[in-house]
């Protein structure tokens, strides 16, 4: 993963506008129908086109990579030799891609993208977490696609999602015909399972294009498009575009949700031993199952699960739901009593104590042991407040100043706090 520099100005925080999400909100018809909305912010831009470019870049070094080639996916896909870091290597990148596999519409994508860049991942928490304030966090996450390449029509066919999906443009359009969820429920088309969704694949959609919700969006705007939403790009001739899409997973099953952490608890090797005896229970009448006093290990399974759930939701909660992303920005300057910070709302900071010096600190979707937890909670609680403050505010007595000052310089170099000039 990439470093930034040091200089804030390298840093891009999308700049939010407080009503933003109510307009988006309204725009949408809460969630339901789709929308071209304007990029937030000063900048016009939510993605800057060389953070995307890098991103890409990385997707390709690590072959972490799926190739279409005319709508065929291969499964060993040769690349040209150098990924693209500019706008004019991108276009050429692509004309060499296609010439490479004698193709006319060549694409590559990659699911779970944020893997491979804390910057972008940094920059979707920040746009992301207004709609988290008011839709909650979705179970299964939010995941974000690199979509690149030259085309015409969809590379996967005609589909839908079981997500919410913000698709930023990040250059060249993108022009979708839009169909409600419901539209092609007795038309006898053959489903296949997609990644996200259900696919038709490539088909003649002529006769649907009357009834089809037609929307642009360029670099600059996002498009939204609600879960299950039947979707397909057509442009008059092929172009390149370069886009991210936004998953929003609220469709998860309680019991999908809670799956991970229940595992993790029965894994545990204290719930692998021999089981005590459930004593016999008398008979009579009972107004509640509390009444019935279940075995200490039992008793104790079920608070290891409750447990492993509670550090579900701690750390989905400090990731705003996104998947991926969390290491390091950038470069610390010094920092002395005096430096100012202040925490960010998109990334809060949980400390739990678990001993009278231990404890775990949970931020950007990870837990982490924390051995001074006592000396560094005040400054956890300064963070929390969202606004400034001297950073010798959180040093309770001189000995702290060190866990402190570093656990600051780390959070800083995260992404989590915020120095103030």
């Amino acid at each position: 993963m990439t470093t930034a520099p040091a200089e804030n100005t390298a840093i891009h925080f999308p700049e939010v506008p407080a009503d933003f999400w109510e307009r988006a909100l309204q725009a949408t018809d809460g969630c339901t129908r789709p929308a071209v909305l304007k990029s937030p912010g000063p900048s016009g831009r939510l993605f800057p086109v060389e953070d995307v470019l890098e991103l890409g870049a990385d997707i390709i070094n690590a072959g972490d990579v799926s190739l279409n080639i005319d709508g065929t996916l291969l499964e060993n896909p040769v690349l040209p030799g150098t990924p693209p870091r500019t706008v004019a290597e991108f276009e050429q990148y692509l004309a060499d891609l296609a010439a490479q596999n004698d193709a006319e519409a060549v694409t590559y994508t990659r699911d779970y993208c944020l893997r491979h860049s804390d910057r972008v991942a940094m920059m979707t928490r920040a746009f992301i977490s207004g709609f988290v304030d008011r839709r909650g966090i979705p179970a299964p996450g939010i995941n974000v696609v690199y979509i690149a390449g030259h085309y015409q029509e969809t590379w996967i066919g005609l589909h839908n999602d079981w997500c919410d999906t913000f698709l930023v443009p990040v250059h060249g359009r993108k022009k979708i015909m839009l169909w409600e969820p419901a539209y092609f429920a007795d038309a006898g088309l053959e489903e296949k399972a997609a990644f996200n969704g259900i696919c038709f694949g490539h088909l003649d959609v002529s006769p649907y294009a009357t009834d089809a919700l037609v929307l642009e969006a360029e670099p600059g705007e996002i498009l939204f498009i609600p879960e299950n939403w039947w979707h397909y790009n057509q442009l008059p001739a092929a172009e390149t575009s370069l886009a991210l899409s936004i998953g929003v997973f609220s469709n998860g099953a309680p019991a999908a949700a809670a799956q991970p952490a229940i595992k993790a608890a029965l894994q545990m090797p204290q719930f692998h031993r021999r089981a005590q005896s459930h004593p016999r229970l008398p008979g009579g009448v009972l107004t509640s199952l509390t009444e019935v006093e279940l075995p200490a290990d039992t008793e104790a399974l079920l608070r290891a699960i409750r447990d492993s759930l509670a550090v579900q939701q701690l750390t989905r909660s400090t990731s705003n739901g996104v998947i991926g992303g969390g290491g390091v920005l950038r470069e610390a300057p010094a920092l002395t009593a005096d430096s100012v910070l202040r925490g960010r709302r998109d990334s809060p900071v949980v400390l739990l104590r678990t001993g009278d010096d231990t404890g775990l600190l949970f931020t950007l979707g990870a837990m982490h042991r924390q051995p001074d937890a006592a000396q560094v909670g005040g400054l956890i609680e300064h963070l929390a407040t969202g606004r400034p403050f001297r950073l010798g505010q959180a040093i309770a007595e001189p000995g702290h100043a060190p866990a402190v000052t570093g656990l600051a310089r780390s959070l800083y170099e995260r992404g989590v706090a915020d120095l103030v000039a």
